[in-house]
This record gives C-alpha cells, structure tokens and sequence, in this order.
C-alpha cells in the first residue's frame, strides 16, 4: 500500500514501517529545525544528531497515544522534538555543572550556592509555567529553554510575532503573580 498524507496517520498508530519511514522523510526538516535552534549552542553535531533519533523513536514508542490530523501530528512531533532537546541539555547542564564543581577550588563553595539557586529557580519556574494554558507554556518553552526568536516561535505555533509578544507579556504578568501567592484562572 502507497503511504500518503491522507493514511500515514493510521500505518503509523499500527506499528507498519512505511509509515514510519514516511514520517522522518515528512518531518525530519521541522525536527531538525527545532532541535538545532536550541541545542545549536553546544556545537556538538553528534548530540544534535542523538537528539533527532531519539525523537522519531520516541514518536514510534508513544505512536498509540496520538489522536488527530496531519496538521495536529506535526506540532505533536515538534513537542517531542522540542522536549527531547529539553532533556538533552538538562543532561549537558548537569555534566556541565559536575565537572565544575570538580574542578572548582574550595575557597570558592559561593558559586556552588549560586549554581544550586540557579538550579532551584529554574524548578520553581517550571512549576509555575505548569499553571499556564498549553498555548503560553509552548511559548515560553521555545523563548527561555530553547532559546528561540519570537519569529521563529511564530512561525512554529501558527501564530503571528505580535501574538508571541503578547503572550510572553502576558504570561510574565501571570508568572508574577503566581510568583506573589496569587492564582492564575
């Protein structure tokens, strides 16, 4: 069977392998794309390369819990991509941090308390933006972990720039006053 836009969805939810080598020939441009932009900084190409495997895998292993279009199964790929990317420079952070503190001299245990506020901010921040609507979180994700453009970020979601700008001042608003004890409806 010929696989197209119109079936790929349901080859790819039965497990066929066609399906599955249509899907990285259809998305592998957009998946690149969004691991590239935030995992770019590392200059490393091979954890680039890592990154994009592991998400055409982790879209095959989670394939039956996709329910939606084409269009709706490109963003669901571009989250995994952009979560996956997510996990790898968690994993570059905290090698990153390890070998600091191991080559850190001991009069120096300041930075140590500063990298682990650092650490504790960037936990407390997630927990907040876990109050955001899906839409906003996105957004945020793409602007402050993967540090994207707010063209690009518009471009991703659909959404014109000025939407984007509108939704980071927003969403700050709604962060700071989560942050003060208020709650966000």
């Amino acid at each position: 069977m010929k696989i197209t836009s119109e079936n790929f969805i349901k080859r790819f939810k039965k497990g066929k392998n066609d399906a599955f080598e249509y899907v990285i020939d259809e998305f592998i441009g957009i998946v690149k794309a969004v691991i590239f932009n935030a995992l770019n900084s590392y200059k490393d190409p091979q954890l680039i390369e890592e990154c994009i495997n592991d998400t055409f895998l982790g879209a095959w292993e989670n394939k039956s819990q996709f329910n939606g279009n084409q269009e709706d199964f490109r963003k669901w790929i571009c989250v995994i991509a952009k979560y996956k990317a997510i996990d790898k420079q968690r994993k570059q952070s905290k090698s990153h941090i390890a070998t600091e503190l191991e080559e850190m001299p001991l009069d120096t245990a300041q930075s140590a308390e500063a990298i682990f506020l650092t650490k504790e901010s960037s936990r407390d921040l997630l927990k907040m933006m876990g109050q955001l609507e899906n839409i906003d979180r996105d957004v945020f994700t793409m602007k402050y972990f993967l540090e994207m453009k707010n063209g690009d970020i518009a471009i991703h979601l659909g959404l014109t720039k000025a939407a984007v700008d509108n939704r980071l001042y927003r969403g700050k608003k709604r962060l700071r006053k989560i942050q003060l004890g208020g709650n966000y409806v």
